[in-house]
């Protein structure tokens, strides 16, 4: 061999100088001794990676099958059914008495429920309002018409029914309401008591007088 070998030990140059065969084996031995060159991204990852994985999919299944409704075809099992159900089964959202009363009575009751003088009675100390639940609901379900006297002062005017305009639930919210606002303190009025006076004053298509309720 005529030239130096870069990278070739001396010692197996010489020993193969002279030589007709050269062992290549021997000559580039020292090159397979080199490791090849690392694969990264094939590594395994550790036992417990794998084992974390694996219970974490089972448990968001588990969880999703539980909670979400998904598989159910329930709405959401956190939250609590509140309020009577409706024909088909479903849970009836309770009604906000405050809302009611904002949308259908403060307009001539005053949010106050002081109401106007001499124009619209007042709810504050009402005897209608803090009275029998029962003529309560016939009132706000059918109207009044004529002098009615609230709290020591005689108004003349008209209240308009509500049967048609407003639910069971409905005069039941706003009712509760007014009788625990405005330095009212009555107790509440049940939907099943509204729908009892519905009934009873289904064949009523006139307004009530004071005299008749009275």
């Amino acid at each position: 061999m005529s030239g130096p070998q870069r990278g070739v030990p001396a010692e197996e140059i010489r020993a193969s100088e002279g030589k007709l065969d050269v062992d290549v084996l021997a000559v580039h031995r020292h090159a397979f001794r080199e490791a090849g060159d690392p694969g990264e991204g094939a590594e395994n990852g550790p036992w417990w990676f794998w084992a974390a994985a694996v219970a974490a999919l089972v448990f968001g299944g588990w969880y999703m099958g539980r909670y979400s409704g998904v598989f159910t075809g329930e709405g959401s099992v956190h939250a609590p059914e509140v309020g009577p159900r409706g024909a088909a089964g479903a849970a009836v959202p309770p009604v906000d008495g405050a809302a009611v009363f904002s949308g259908h009575c403060a307009a001539c009751h005053q949010a106050t429920g002081l109401g106007l003088p001499g124009v619209f009675p007042p709810l504050a100390g009402s005897e209608f309002v803090n009275g029998d639940p029962g003529r309560l609901a016939r009132l706000v379900l059918r109207g009044l018409t004529g002098p009615v006297t609230v709290a020591r002062a005689t108004y003349n005017g008209a209240m308009p029914a509500w049967a048609d305009q407003l639910q069971d639930g409905e005069v039941a919210a706003v009712l509760t309401y007014v009788r625990s606002h405005f330095g009212n303190s009555a107790g509440p009025i049940a939907a099943d008591a509204v729908a009892a006076a519905r009934t009873a004053t289904a064949s009523r298509t006139s307004p009530w007088t004071a005299g008749e309720l009275r």
